[in-house]
């Protein structure tokens, strides 16, 4: 099954076969974004911070400061540093970043989102957050995510349709609203720095224990060290159910893609200019029609992104389990791997900008009304959900066995 893994991800649709179906309408697409990348440098106990960049604009660099005062913090407490990377240009990482995750997490690195709702329309961010989220569940070291929100905690639910926000909810985040809201160098603030602080110290205290016992604080593990508990078979094994799973995961997102698309385009062809009111009564029975499909799309395209999520996470810890060894033999089954999942791979980049040509035309129609945008809703987190899946098996291409 390994070998077909690759093979049931690839979408049958290019980009313009999908987005055809909304040729004929008159909106126009915006871009999606822009992305984030990660690095490493120094030593020592290391944070990476992944955030939408306008937050910080918004708060007026609320980011910057937040980082630089819990550095302050951390070390009037410990007497050590604490090394924070955040920012895009200074990270380095390139398109390599994230098979450097498990080395990252096996010494002790821990990632801290900061959240707000527009966080989770980022697919840079998505994509850092489930990258990481996943690679440390195989560690069973869940903990070494500790996300901040600091606007929007309420929408922070259990039952939201986003799983990236399901997600973030089920970690026990960190709720600094008031603290931010407050503004530097109040009570509030102090005192939301100081329980952060302290709650690095209990992760990093519990990583270095269950995943670097050997490892002083400052010094970078060895990646030529195997890791005891590594299983290759169990992963392989675990990566096999999951390939088998992929197949009418797919199947179910692409059926569900084409009925909203056909839905909506169907529905588009009775838009045409006239007053207000008749405008209003047409987008009312539009949000009707598209409901159900919106819904249909959202569920089968999450469940195909986790998956997905899944097998990048355990593709990445085989390779780079292999690469760690440095013997010949080694390498050579690392590569093996590679070619059996990426033989049947083809360039998905045409299909993923359809999706995000689509992306910028539903954020257009939801204007319309209050009930097309509810209806519309679920429907843009199966596209948002889809273009992540398009990402995350367009990179497994370029898994490199070296380390």
């Amino acid at each position: 099954m390994r070998a077909q893994i690759f093979g049931y991800c690839q979408v049958r649709l290019t980009g313009d076969e999908v987005a055809v179906r909304l040729s004929e309408s008159q909106f126009t697409p915006s871009p999606m974004g822009d992305a984030l990348e990660l690095s490493t440098a120094g030593q020592g106990n290391r944070i990476f911070v992944s955030y939408a960049h306008l937050d910080d604009e918004l708060l007026n660099q609320a980011v910057e400061h937040f980082t630089n005062d819990l550095k302050s913090f951390y070390a009037a407490k410990t007497g050590s540093q604490l090394e924070v990377f955040f920012d895009r240009d200074s990270i380095g990482w390139g398109a390599d970043w994230r098979k450097r995750i498990d080395g990252e997490l096996r010494g002790a690195s821990i990632f801290m989102p900061i959240i707000t709702m527009q966080y989770f329309n980022r697919p840079a961010c998505r994509e850092e957050l489930n990258a990481f989220y996943g690679s440390a569940k195989l560690l069973d070291a869940g903990f070494l995510v500790l996300p901040i929100v600091i606007l929007g905690a309420g929408g922070i639910t259990a039952d939201h349709p986003m799983p990236e926000v399901r997600l973030i909810e089920s970690i026990q985040f960190e709720n600094l609203e008031d603290a931010f809201l407050c503004g530097r160098g109040t009570k509030e603030w102090r005192q939301g720095l100081s329980r952060i602080a302290d709650k690095l110290l209990d992760i990093i205290s519990r990583a270095e224990e269950k995943l670097a016992p050997s490892v002083r604080p400052g010094d970078a593990p060895d990646a030529s060290e195997v890791d005891e508990d590594f299983d290759y078979f169990e992963h392989v094994e675990q990566l096999d159910a999951i390939g088998d799973r992929l197949l009418p995961e797919m199947r179910n997102a692409e059926r569900d893609l084409m009925q909203w698309c056909e839905v909506v385009q169907e529905q588009l062809r009775y838009f045409t200019p006239s007053s207000p009111v008749a405008m209003r009564t047409r987008s009312i029975a539009m949000a009707e029609a598209v409901r159900g499909p919106s819904v249909e799309l959202q569920e089968s395209a999450s469940v195909l992104a986790e998956s997905v999520t899944q097998a990048d996470a355990l593709m990445r810890s085989i390779v780079g389990q292999l690469a760690g060894v440095r013997t010949k033999e080694a390498s050579k089954m690392a590569d093996e791997f590679i070619k059996s999942i990426t033989q049947s791979s083809g360039d998905m980049r045409e299909f993923s900008d359809g999706l995000v040509e689509i992306l910028g035309m539903l954020k257009t129609m939801e204007i319309l009304s209050v009930p097309l945008r509810k209806s519309l809703k679920p429907g843009r987190v199966g596209f948002a959900k889809i273009q992540d899946v398009v990402n995350t098996i367009e990179g497994w291409g370029k898994i490199a066995p070296s380390a």
